[in-house]
């Protein structure tokens, strides 16, 4: 469940992350490779709050108690990118959020 106040939905070509995030392989993607992409994402967007984030896999991280994957597709310029997609949420992760500073 998303909260209603920040739309986490996003999207990035593999040119982008290249560009943006010289250091990350899109092809080859770690555990922390894909948390900085999602941060990266959402530092982007107005309002956003970063109180917790955490590694998890190498399609998926934790991201303010959410868990997000980054789907590989095409985007509307018919470039590989990934896309976020919200898998859920950790009652028990939300419980040990930072307080907005």
């Amino acid at each position: 469940m998303i909260p209603e106040d920040f739309d986490y939905s996003a999207s990035i070509s593999m040119m982008d992350v290249r560009e943006n995030l010289p250091f990350v392989d899109p092809e080859n993607l770690s555990s922390q490779d894909v948390l900085e992409i999602l941060l990266h994402l959402f530092r982007q967007k107005h309002g956003f709050v970063d109180r917790g984030h955490e590694v998890n896999n190498k399609e998926t991280a934790w991201v303010n108690a959410f868990l997000f994957r980054l789907k590989p597709g095409i985007d509307h310029d018919g470039m590989e990118a990934f896309v976020v997609e919200s898998i859920g949420s950790s009652v028990d992760r939300m419980a040990n959020l930072r307080s907005p500073s």
